[in-house]
């Protein structure tokens, strides 16, 4: 399965080098280990981790070295175990990245596998997206949301996390919420648009899944 992992990541547009593998290797670990203690994911994906966890979250490496420039930072708006942040963090070690999470299990977790890791780009925050101040306000050039729910409900607090200019990658079933009326509203308020999508399919699956990505207007 990882090098059937691999072959997919290359027609994306991404090669991993041998040090990335093995920080992946340590995650995959780490999640293996403890997962029946912490409940991190779904007993079901165990078998598929790779493919529906990690394969899932590289899928938007392609895009944010095309989106974000060298020393970036960038945010995991509600990253639970340390996905898509630490295999991101991985894969791309000249961006820095921010995970936020309010389930301070999964918080602790991400926070030994980082360390696991030797991640010198990411941090891990127990911290909630629209209760956190200051923290939260035009901070980061790029905002992640992988599992946060509906997207018209997440899009107000994700662009408002974004620096003018800064991009919302949105991990996403469908185009439908994008042009829901909450998100249309949203979007407008911050001046933002859809500015692309990435339309991928995981190995082993042939269902389409989708990254939008949305562009915050400059003031």
């Amino acid at each position: 399965m990882e090098k059937e992992i691999e072959e997919r990541l290359g027609l994306w547009g991404l090669k991993l080098d041998a040090e990335t593998l093995a920080k992946l290797k340590i995650l995959a670990r780490e999640v293996k280990e403890k997962n029946a203690g912490l409940n991190l994911i779904s007993k079901n994906d165990e078998p598929c981790f790779w493919s529906r966890h990690l394969a899932d979250s590289l899928a938007a490496a392609p895009l944010l070295q095309k989106l974000v420039l060298p020393g970036a930072l960038a945010a995991d708006a509600g990253s639970g175990p340390g996905f898509p942040g630490l295999p991101l963090a991985a894969a791309l070690p000249s961006v820095n990245f921010e995970l936020w999470d309010s389930n301070r299990k999964r918080v602790e977790f991400a926070l030994w596998a980082a360390g696991s890791m030797k991640l010198k780009n990411a941090a891990v925050f127990y911290r909630r997206i629209g209760q956190s101040g200051a923290f939260e306000k035009a901070r980061y050039d790029a905002v992640l949301e992988r599992a946060m729910g509906k997207l018209e409900n997440i899009l107000p607090q994700c662009l408002n996390m974004l620096k003018s200019g800064g991009v919302f990658l949105a991990w996403q079933s469908g185009l439908e919420d994008a042009a829901a009326p909450g998100s249309l509203k949203a979007l407008t308020k911050a001046g933002a648009k859809l500015e692309t999508r990435f339309t991928y399919a995981l190995p082993g699956e042939t269902r389409e899944r989708l990254i939008l990505v949305f562009r915050k207007g400059k003031l």
